[in-house]
């Protein structure tokens, strides 16, 4: 789609738990904070359609895109089950991440979006070109 610019949260680069920890007091403040600093790069590009590939709180992205000022924004939550989860971070030589941690953060992530009015999309049973053929329709009309 012309005129998409994509972002990578991660790209800013991860520390661990223990680091976050000595800087921020928490992961979920480290969370926070970067969630916001990325709210204000994503306001340079205003303007611009942008999806920004995150796994954060949607609390977060939305104090972010308050505290900016960016207000036509919508939180779409990629979703499967945690069966095909195990399978594909297998699949990607990544089975360490298949982890019950994981599993409660994607659970988490699926009851704040749901009640929170995010677009979840559950992949589950779907192709990779149909799950961006799903974002697309989303983003389309943007």
């Amino acid at each position: 789609m012309p005129g998409l610019r994509f972002f990578y949260f991660d790209s800013i680069g991860v520390p661990s738990l223990e680091d976050m920890a000595k800087e921020y007091g928490t992961s979920e403040e480290w969370q926070r904070v970067k969630t916001i600093q990325w709210g204000h790069r994503l306001k340079e590009a205003e303007g611009e359609k942008i999806i920004l590939d995150a796994q954060t709180r949607p609390t977060f992205i939305e104090e972010a895109c308050r505290e900016v000022g960016i207000s036509d924004y919508k939180i779409v939550l990629f979703d499967c089950s945690d069966e095909v989860r195990r399978e594909r971070l297998t699949r990607r030589g990544q089975p360490e991440l298949a982890s019950d941690a994981m599993m409660h953060w994607a659970k988490f992530l699926r009851e704040k979006c749901t009640g929170g009015g995010c677009i979840v999309i559950d992949n589950s049973t779907l192709s990779l070109e149909e799950s961006v053929s799903a974002l697309l329709e989303v983003i389309k009309d943007r």
